[in-house]
């Protein structure tokens, strides 16, 4: 069983990863909500307009406790794992296109964390 000190210190980051998968899940309700519809008032109808809404607002919470627990130039750089969860879903729930360029600059962004959260 991990002792309490190891899981203190991956806590942060747990808790990281929940906050960006709810920012990212905000992200593709808001696309789906959009692809048939228009900006206006008529939005603030639509179940996916709140469900985008709640997504942002339960990550923003838990990103407030992550800042509490970890180092401001260690833990927004993760914010940038929302491009590569974005990326993912666009291409597997949307069927949108991702360009092998794309690929390649995920890939630096993946390495670039990796090197971060190492630090």
């Amino acid at each position: 069983m991990p002792s309490k000190i190891s899981m203190g210190i991956w806590l942060p980051y747990a808790e990281a990863l929940i906050s960006i998968l709810l920012s990212s899940a905000g992200q593709i309700l808001f696309k789906l909500l959009m692809r048939h519809q228009t900006v206006g008032l008529q939005l603030m109808t639509q179940p996916l307009f709140y469900a985008g809404f709640l997504a942002y607002g339960i990550s923003a919470v838990i990103w407030l406790q992550v800042l509490s627990r970890l180092p401001l130039v260690v833990a927004y750089p993760l914010v940038s794992l929302n491009f590569i969860l974005v990326a993912l879903a666009g291409t597997t729930l949307l069927h949108e296109q991702v360009s092998w360029r794309m690929w390649l600059g995920l890939g630096l962004i993946i390495g670039g964390i990796m090197v971060i959260t190492q630090a």
